[in-house]
């Protein structure tokens, strides 16, 4: 991911007037690998609508972030994406995802609901690990619904 329009630890975006809302810059395609991981310093990160691709563990361990709204165009959710995100609650998948990967979403312990849209189909074995009072709201018949009753994960077939 090194081209003029991707988001790394060198590059990181900006930060909102009241400092709890980290703004990655209109324009940005691509967010890198571990690019915030560990920041403690935001609450909410709002992602450009140009954003296709979000590398491994961009988002791991900002024990702080309540609330991220992932932006149409991401084809997957990477290895250890959200891993560690103790203050997530609910985050939304957005239709086009097909895949997400291990340790996704390990050790949430906050998240309470997830929204995985029909066009997810696979789904890492351990990507939902150590998220207690997770419920899986996805569509009647999905490959998520499938999985959420392997893995005895409370799930919301609509």
């Amino acid at each position: 991911m090194n081209d003029k329009n991707a988001i790394d630890n060198k590059n990181p975006g900006n930060k909102s007037v009241d400092q709890s809302v980290l703004i990655v810059p209109e324009g940005a395609e691509s967010i890198g690998t571990n690019a915030y991981s560990g920041r403690n310093d935001f609450s909410e990160a709002v992602l450009p609508a140009g954003i296709r691709e979000i590398g491994n563990g961009a988002f791991a361990d900002c024990a702080c972030l309540e609330k991220i709204d992932l932006p149409e165009g991401l084809t997957r959710i990477r290895k250890n994406l959200f891993s560690g995100c103790r203050s997530l609650r609910t985050i939304s998948i957005p239709d086009g995802v097909t895949s997400i990967g291990e340790w996704a979403f390990r050790s949430c312990v906050s998240l309470e609901t997830i929204r995985i849209p029909g066009s997810v189909t696979d789904i890492a074995a351990e990507a939902f690990l150590n998220c207690p009072g997770l419920t899986i709201i996805t569509e009647r018949g999905s490959y998520a619904e499938g999985f959420a009753r392997k893995f005895e994960i409370s799930c919301m077939a609509e």
